[in-house]
């Protein structure tokens, strides 16, 4: 892990825990893999909680993945506006959370820098979204929706260039 938990400001590691993490990202590629039948590309793995944890943004995703990923961006710009920056701050948790994951064995890197779910069980139970807060279920039904829609938008690189991110 990059820094003691302990060394972290406390909401950041209530918030943004390696394990909590691990759930969101395992979550996204079991969903990914479903709707698109391949292994999930690392880059969008590390996308996808950037956008759902960011209340303005998943506020505003439509309600169905037959939206066109590209058309909706086209009406929301100003939602690429502060990626850049959520993304770098995100990227050293993001990375505890992979760690985390592939440590667990509830994720695993296949066919070079793509995930698929590992052998043992690492996403969100109904039973824990009953006890959590309408935040919380909303961040994990947003990086849900997020893998649904970015198996339906295209390529790895045509996902990534609409919302401006290089790898």
């Amino acid at each position: 892990m990059d820094r003691a938990w302990q060394d972290r400001p406390r909401e950041e590691a209530y918030a943004f825990n390696p394990a909590f993490l691990s759930s969101l990202v395992c979550d996204f590629v079991r969903e990914f893999t479903k709707a698109k039948h391949e292994a999930c590309p690392v880059t969008l793995a590390f996308l996808a909680p950037a956008l759902s944890l960011h209340r303005q943004t998943r506020t505003r995703f439509p309600s169905r993945t037959v939206t066109s990923l590209y058309e909706w961006l086209q009406n929301n710009e100003d939602v690429l506006v502060d990626l850049p920056r959520r993304n770098h701050a995100l990227l050293p948790l993001l990375r505890d959370g992979m760690k985390f994951a592939v440590f667990q064995k509830v994720i695993e890197f296949s066919d070079g820098h793509r995930l698929i779910v590992g052998p043992k069980k690492g996403h969100f139970t109904p039973a824990f979204l009953d006890a959590v807060s309408s935040d919380m279920n909303e961040v994990v039904a947003a990086t849900r929706f997020l893998a649904k829609w970015f198996a339906k938008s295209g390529s790895e690189a045509s996902v990534l260039s609409g919302w401006g991110v290089r790898p």
